[in-house]
């Protein structure tokens, strides 16, 4: 049977403490302090049968944080109103947290019924009817009980007992996640913290890390339910020893994950809940007390689609931390004003690592808009479009998400036949890019060709890193050269070296330039070493600009039509075509070659036969021995 997680909740000495030991005969006030004051100041737990646990909250206002994340991770609430008081200040901000927290069961407990008749009680009922009107609570059930004499205990056992027959298994899935709501030392074994398991599991002989502070930590034994077992997973109550660490390295607040998966934030971006109970407007960047998970930390309100946002109302918010926190998608926050200290509002969370947002940018809330859905494998596809230049690493992608393995991979595999996304390795590491940003890197690198080739019609296409920093200059090299692989690969442009065209592009010629060149290659061509002609020499011959030669020559390199030997020595390709022939058949006759014999095989001078030979072993024809050259 899946485990139940019972939480109290209720205004200060309205007995929560004594009706936990009148169900579990469990006192969970055992600090001195607690005990001299008659009043919960921590956490208290105590076992339900074999399937459940009791968490015991504080109801003085002082301490509603603690309140908070005690119920942060209960299955079942036990809202408690004494009988001689009626509705309190903290019922009705308890009722607020458990509502803003999610928690969708729970019975409300009329205590000390002892002290009041018939008529009173009956104004209570209608007063606590009244209360959780519209709630969770509306249509649970209101018993009365005594926790002082028993009266009404075997009726609320029943209650719970049929509630925790309905706790629905959780899912395993998903890296392991234990908020700590308790840390303490134990004499003999070392530092002890306890939580509700919020997602994975952890088995012996593993190891975790405290978030936000990152230090790995290696799990010495688990208890479950009181009982030493072998793991804990999603749902389970847990105490977990960790040796090796001093008791102020971890405290309530602190979350043990697995290893890799997640990063502390200072900034989460969210759905936000004013309640309609809150005495004030929230105004713009106003300073706010924030609970997720056990933690509870300082930040600033960011309103991202209203500057005012009015009690009862919703609104999309940035969450600026003074502190860092761990959080992923779709966990429950309550906030509270800074002074007094009372409970406000609360939301979920869209985006735990979100960049900073501008108060005018309107598509950051369409695509948090995006990002509120009820299922973590729909938020995929928003998540990574939001990512830093839509690229996320798959173990960072997990984190954020909270999701399972097997899960996010069978939903990467369908979206990725959608087009949707695009998995790729980069490294030793796995990413998964935006399908747009893919499809719009595309996209832009195609139109920036298309100008270039406009303006520039004899250019053969433009050079790989200028077209990276034009097109993604954010993008890693990598990534980059995939995207042009599979533009390459569906025809949209082509690669030739480190140049980079449209894959229709043809260099267009004026019929004044192919004239002149058509004059250049013949020129060349027919020229010997004796008389091969340069730059200024072929302007002379042909009666033709300085510039327009050398922009034709240009051309000419790209197209492989001419050769350039040391940027200024320039042979025609029939030549060179010639002289690799003639020298591949020499050495595969003579094995060796020295700069003067080959300078006899092309009837050539020094200069054109060191050129030619380091151009050789540039292109891996030959390569040097000494003075001599031979086949590579």
């Amino acid at each position: 049977m899946a485990h139940t997680v019972i939480g109290t909740a209720g205004h200060i000495d309205h007995g929560k403490t004594l009706l936990v030991k009148a169900l579990t005969g469990i006192d969970t006030d055992r600090a001195p302090e607690e005990k001299s004051r008659g009043i919960t100041i921590e956490l208290g737990f105590a076992f339900f049968g074999d399937d459940a646990t009791i968490i015991d909250v504080p109801g003085h206002e002082r301490f509603v944080k603690t309140m908070v994340a005690g119920v942060s991770t209960i299955d079942v609430a036990l809202l408690v109103i004494a009988a001689d008081d009626g509705v309190m200040p903290q019922s009705r901000e308890h009722l607020d947290v458990l509502e803003l927290l999610g928690v969708s069961r729970g019975i409300v407990v009329v205590n000390k019924t002892e002290l009041v008749d018939e008529d009173w009680l009956q104004l209570v009922e209608d007063e606590v009817r009244d209360l959780v009107s519209e709630t969770f609570l509306e249509d649970a059930d209101v018993l009365r009980v005594s926790a002082l004499t028993g009266d009404g205990i075997p009726k609320l056992k029943q209650s719970l007992a049929r509630l925790i027959g309905e706790t629905v298994e959780k899912r395993v899935e998903g890296p392991f996640r234990l908020p700590v709501d308790r840390a303490f030392v134990v004499k003999g074994f070392g530092m002890v913290c306890t939580g509700t398991v919020l997602s994975g599991e952890l088995r012996e002989a593993s190891s975790v890390t405290v978030y936000p502070k990152g230090k790995e930590l290696r799990i010495r034994g688990f208890q479950k339910h009181g009982q030493m077992v072998n793991s804990v997973s999603a749902g389970d109550r847990a105490a977990i020893n960790l040796p090796g660490i001093q008791q102020a390295e971890i405290r309530r607040g602190d979350i043990l994950c697995e290893k890799g998966m997640f990063a502390p934030t200072f900034m989460i971006d969210a759905r936000l809940r004013l309640l309609a109970s809150s005495r004030k407007d929230l105004i713009q960047r106003a300073r706010i007390r924030v609970h997720v998970g056990t933690a509870e930390v300082m930040g600033r309100i960011i309103l991202l689609d209203c500057n005012l946002l009015r009690p009862g109302n919703w609104a999309m918010v940035q969450i600026r931390l003074e502190s860092p926190i761990m959080a992923v998608w779709g966990d429950r926050f309550v906030i509270r004003s800074y002074s007094p200290a009372v409970t406000i509002g609360g939301g979920h969370i869209l985006n735990p690592h979100p960049p900073k947002h501008s108060i005018s940018d309107q598509g950051v809330v369409v695509g948090l808009e995006q990002l509120d859905v009820n299922d973590s494998a729909r938020a995929v596809v928003p998540v990574v479009d939001l990512s830093r230049d839509g690229v996320i690493g798959i173990d960072r992608l997990i984190g954020n998400l909270g999701i399972g393995h097997a899960r996010l991979a069978e939903k990467l595999k369908d979206l990725a036949e959608e087009g949707r996304v695009v998995r790729v390795a980069i490294g030793n590491e796995n990413f998964v890019v935006s399908g747009k940003v893919w499809r719009g890197t595309i996209e832009k690198i195609c139109a920036d060709l298309s100008s270039f080739h406009s303006a520039n019609p004899l250019k053969s296409g433009r050079n790989r890193e200028e077209l990276r920093k034009t097109c993604a200059p954010s993008m890693s090299i990598t990534l980059f050269e995939q995207i042009l692989a599979d533009a390459e690969q569906e025809g949209s442009i082509s690669i030739v070296g480190s140049i980079i065209s449209l894959a229709e592009h043809e260099v267009s010629f004026s019929p004044e330039e192919s004239k002149l060149r058509g004059e250049i290659e013949e020129v060349l061509r027919e020229a010997t070493f004796d008389d091969m002609p340069d730059v200024p020499e072929l302007a002379i011959r042909l009666k033709a600009e300085h510039n327009r030669i050398e922009s034709l020559l240009k051309v000419l390199q790209d197209l492989n039509v001419i050769i350039s030997l040391d940027g200024s020595l320039f042979l025609h390709e029939f030549h060179v075509k010639k002289i690799r022939s003639d020298l591949r058949m020499y050495l595969e006759r003579d094995v060796e070659i020295t700069v003067s014999q080959f300078r006899k095989l092309i009837s050539g001078n020094r200069r054109y036969a060191l050129a030619l030979l380091n151009y050789f072993d540039g292109e891996g024809l030959t390569v040097r021995k000494g003075d001599v050259r031979a086949l590579r």
